[in-house]
């Protein structure tokens, strides 16, 4: 075998000018030659030593497994088990994932060709380069000498573990282990899995060569972005073949394969980290003789020069926002829920075979699809775009109330066409205020629930001074610049009070409490106990996906479950591999559901914040929610069959832009158009009262029962039993008295003037 030690061969005979020209390019691009020399005595001895100690730590490590309790039968059981490596099965990494719909038909087909960037390249093309060795370094230094497994690589791993607190600093995994996981796509954390994987990767390297097997994995291995295998990432991130790159450059992609997210080059961050473990990866280069010292010191004097562009992933189908959220969805899953690596879980979905069963009805999705293509309903003056710093955007999430309940029909991420896939997608990444659309959440819900207000509880809209740290300041302000005096729970959020929302929530819900309902319906912040969330007010906003779950609780009789896009993950043989059945837990009473309900339908009767944008013809109800100097718009509303929240504004990168007043309304204009062509044909529905709740007339400005004397009433919904129910009659209104007759005065004298009365000289 060739010395580690690397030099420069000069040639023995004299060749032409052309075949000169291309070994000195080649030694320039490339690595210098290898030695030709044949294996001395002292390195056979040294393979031999080294291949007994190999030998030694592997029996070291059965028996360990054995003595641990496992057992012998069960060791053979999970080599028996394990499915064969073949050269057909390893070569067979483009089995199409089909992502279907609701139906049962495909919506996406992802495979390597379609959907990912991967360029086959041959290992005799990059042979010359330093790409292998910068893998063997980082990866498995000993992948030239090992037989598919490396103990003392394994031993290392554990030791490291057991110094860093469970945490090591590298893995155990050889290249031919690594290789024998991305071809599976199996990569789950089990004592069976890890023992049938060693056993592959045994027969991996009795079925091929070292350089086929390297050949595999560097036409394998993700390298971030959706580009998989050296020769896509080349051309990506370098913009030239693999064959040239040069010995910094293949450091640098040889990094990228642990965390594609951590060391992706095109954030700033991910590229900095990249840059680090460059460096890492150059120092154990040199450490194991790949490079000089001076090829070293020269390497961390080179500046890289990336592709200013990178292209675009050689997709010829653009996904739905919905479709890309499926796919991150299914990888977190792999992740968080069978053990998988990051780069192994992207892996998988695009190259495994998959079958991914989604939730998605697409006449839902191509109705909000066309709605986000009306500009009308996004700027009134389409003439004013070109002034404005940022274009205005928006994002829709649909979740059905009946059929299925916590399933998402629909997602929009942003206006217009998709023009690419995982771009920024605003119903999932955007995390935005959500002014007074909070209000039915953290306040007025919680407070109905813990029977610490009925619907009929009359607080005063007026001025308060209820922020501790300006306590001479007036707060809150409402946003119609004005105090309407007395209101009952109804009225104030028909009206949308803020100083009512902040009194309630500041001095009869609590804190405590109304965080606590909040984390119920998927909301958790809890370390923002402060009043201003009571409008919204919330250092970290909350997403259209995260408040379209949050306001279909009230549309299931206060059952929450956490929105969901797919149902199951099939694997290529058709087994189960995620089972996405929803959880629901009962967050609010269904009395309470029931009344929040009744009370938000006003919102669309003459004075709401939402008047004037009722569905056609099926009941609703919903609230709107504007933040603090015009930055974010809100509607979220639900009707008996679909819940949806709609986001209104602007990407805002620099703070500058603010919805202007022509544009007010977008947000319900959106929300009404997409629920209004949801709903056609669909038999008109309205939610069902509980028995647990009662109706009775009260007094509209006491809240008290009605008394024949009151000059406004109303029918209102109380739950049963409720502490705070009125039981008496209205005590503001009472009969005016009776007239106290008035006495004819005596001869002579005369009555003394009422206060303010002139006194009228006789005569």
């Amino acid at each position: 075998m060739a010395d580690k030690k690397r030099y420069y061969a000069p040639p023995k005979r004299r060749r032409s000018s052309d075949a000169v020209r291309k070994e000195l390019y080649r030694h320039l691009k490339g690595k210098p030659t290898h030695s030709s020399s044949l294996l001395s005595i002292p390195r056979v001895i040294g393979l031999a030593i080294s291949r007994a100690i190999t030998l030694f730590i592997l029996m070291l490590v059965i028996v360990a497994f054995l003595l641990g309790g496992i057992g012998g039968g069960m060791l053979v059981g999970y080599i028996t088990t394990a499915t064969p490596v073949s050269t057909d099965h390893i070569k067979n990494t483009n089995e199409t994932t089909r992502i279907k719909d609701m139906h049962g038909n495909d919506v996406a087909i992802l495979t390597g060709s379609q959907n990912i960037n991967r360029e086959y390249i041959s290992f005799r093309e990059v042979k010359d380069t330093y790409i292998a060795d910068a893998f063997k370094a980082i990866e498995d230094e000993r992948f030239d000498t090992h037989v598919g497994i490396d103990p003392r690589r394994i031993f290392s791993a554990v030791l490291s573990a057991v110094m860093n607190g469970g945490s090591a600093t590298h893995g155990g995994s050889t290249i031919s282990q690594q290789t024998v996981k991305l071809v599976s796509g199996e990569d789950q954390i089990s004592a069976q899995r890890k023992v049938q994987e060693w056993y592959n990767a045994i027969i991996l390297e009795q079925q091929k060569s070292k350089d086929e097997i390297m050949e595999l994995y560097i036409n394998l291995v993700p390298m971030g972005n959706s580009y998989v295998g050296i020769q896509s990432a080349a051309k990506a991130y370098f913009d030239k073949d693999a064959k040239d790159l040069s010995l910094v450059e293949c450091a640098f992609l040889a990094g990228i394969p642990n965390g594609p997210s951590i060391y992706n080059p095109l954030t700033e961050t991910g590229r900095r980290n990249a840059l680090r473990r460059m460096r890492i990866i150059l120092s154990k280069m040199n450490e194991l003789d790949m490079i000089t010292d001076s090829q070293y010191q020269r390497a961390l004097n080179t500046e890289l020069v990336f592709r200013r562009t990178p292209p675009k992933v050689s997709a010829t189908q653009i996904n739905s926002y919905f479709v890309d959220y499926v796919i991150e969805n299914v990888v977190d899953d792999l992740v968080e829920r069978r053990g998988y690596r990051e780069d192994i879980a992207w892996f998988a979905v695009y190259n495994a075979g998959l079958t991914i069963e989604t939730t998605l009805d697409p006449a839902v999705q191509a109705e909000a699809e066309a709605s986000f293509s009306d500009q009308t309903l996004f700027i009134a003056n389409p003439d004013k775009l070109i002034d404005l710093p940022e274009k205005p955007n928006a994002s829709i999430v649909v979740v059905d109330n009946l059929d299925h309940p916590g399933q998402v029909k629909a997602m929009v991420g942003g206006y217009g066409e998709k023009t690419g896939n995982f771009v920024l997608n605003r119903a999932i990444d955007a995390h935005r205020q959500p002014g007074s659309s909070i209000k039915p959440l953290a306040v007025y819900g919680p407070s109905l629930d813990t029977g610490k207000v009925t619907a009929a509880s009359v607080f005063t809209d007026q001025e308060y001074f209820l922020d501790d740290k300006n306590p001479t300041t007036p707060y809150p302000k409402n946003s119609y610049r004005a105090f309407k005096g007395n209101l009952t729970v109804r009225d104030a959020l028909k009206y949308s009070s803020n100083t009512i929302a902040a009194f309630v929530w500041l001095n009869v819900l609590g804190g405590d409490t109304s965080l606590l309902y909040l984390r119920q319906v998927g909301l958790d912040r809890s370390e923002e106990n402060y009043v201003s969330i009571s409008l919204g007010g919330f250092s970290k906003g909350m997403t259209t996906y995260e408040m379209a779950g949050a306001y279909a609780t009230f549309a299931n009789q206060g059952l929450y479950t956490e929105p969901y896009v797919y149902t199951k993950v099939l694997d290529i043989e058709g087994r189960v591999l995620l089972d996405n059945a929803p959880q629901f837990n009962q967050a609010y009473k269904p009395e309470t559901a029931f009344i929040m309900t009744d009370i938000l339908k006003g919102v669309f009767t003459r004075g709401g914040t939402a008047s004037g944008y009722a569905l056609e013809n099926m009941p609703a109800a919903g609230k709107t929610g504007t933040t603090d100097k015009n930055r974010d718009k809100w509607f979220c509303g639900y009707t008996r069959y679909y819940t949806s929240a709609v986001w209104y504004g602007y990407d805002n990168r620099l703070g500058l832009t603010n919805i202007p007043s022509s544009d007010g309304s977008s947000a319900i204009k959106i929300w009404q158009d997409v629920m209004n062509r949801i709903h056609v044909d669909k038999e008109q529905l309205d939610f069902e009262r509980p028995d647990g709740v009662q109706s009775m007339t009260i007094c509209t400005e006491s809240g008290m029962r009605v008394s024949p004397y009151c000059p406004h009433s109303t029918r209102e919904y109380f739950i049963e039993g409720a502490l705070m129910n009125p039981r008496d009659q209205c005590t503001i209104h009472e009969p005016a008295p009776a007239p106290t007759p008035t006495l004819a005065p005596e001869q002579g004298q005369t009555l003394a003037p009422e206060q303010g009365q002139a006194v009228i000289p006789e005569g």
